[in-house]
């Protein structure tokens, strides 16, 4: 997905690349779903979409290996998101407040603020100490700025497609629905310097989210369902600060059984 055109290309050009690598990557979503999962981490091996499969993998398993291989997926995932950063002359970029990014841009955006995203994640996965926790919330302040700002820009006529527009929208909900339940399960000394620092995370808010980016057809509704049984039936229990819904994780799963068959990997 998304590999950096060598030459100018036209708006339509751009257009077109973009809805075949989203549907590349919904071919490629469907093979988890058939248990085929290493066979998507080998078509997504050069793809920004193949850091996000790994952290599945990780999540499910929490194996060590598993985990290292999504923190160097991810080093090269935002490292290929970056060469989108568009380039604007200073004196330009200094006569426009606020340039408008493209619908490609916010895209790319969108993956390198998931695998900011992900990579806290990880850090808290890895070890639930108090230097983790900090550790993790220090990460994810450029993470905060991004989704905020794609929070703004998720306007469906910025889009030139309903289906583009679907795709985007369950990516901005599925980071803003995990920051805030992230946010919202941190031990309270770690909150209190979060919110001097002017963060905060609203529980019932990030699940809100997360359920309505799990429910839609986006891309990223499998990997906000995976967070929100990991939520339910492991992290509210290590946080302490709930015992989890069993009941909406059953809805889940029965969902994405009515969807995929038998061929669930849940």
């Amino acid at each position: 997905m998304f590999s950096r055109p060598s030459l100018p290309k036209t708006h339509e050009e751009f257009t077109n690349d973009l809805a075949q690598s989203l549907l590349e990557c919904q071919q490629i979503t469907q093979l988890i779903f058939e248990n085929r999962l290493n066979e998507a981490l080998r078509k997504t091996k050069e793809h920004l979409l193949h850091s996000s499969i790994s952290f599945m993998q990780a999540g499910m398993t929490f194996n060590q290996d598993d985990i290292e291989a999504t923190i160097q997926a991810l080093r090269h995932t935002t490292n290929m998101a970056k060469k989108y950063e568009p380039y604007r002359p200073w004196i330009t970029f200094s006569l426009t407040s606020k340039p408008v990014m493209t619908e490609e841009e916010l895209h790319a955006k969108l993956v390198y603020a998931e695998a900011l995203l992900i990579r806290a994640l990880l850090t808290f996965i890895q070890d639930q100490g108090l230097f983790s926790f900090i550790s993790g919330a220090l990460k994810i302040k450029e993470c905060h700025d991004l989704f905020a700002k794609l929070a703004k820009n998720n306007d469906p006529s910025r889009f030139s497609s309903t289906i583009s527009h679907e795709h985007f929208d369950s990516g901005v909900r599925m980071g803003n629905g995990a920051f805030n339940l992230m946010i919202a399960n941190l031990p309270q000394r770690i909150i209190r310097c979060l919110e001097f620092a002017g963060f905060s995370g609203d529980r019932d808010f990030g699940l809100k989210e997360l359920e309505t980016s799990a429910m839609s057809n986006g891309l990223r509704a499998p990997l906000s369902a995976l967070l929100l049984l990991g939520y339910h039936t492991f992290a509210a229990h290590i946080f302490g600060n709930s015992d989890g819904d069993l009941e909406k994780s059953h809805m889940l799963i029965e969902h994405y059984l009515k969807r995929n068959s038998n061929k669930l990997y849940i």
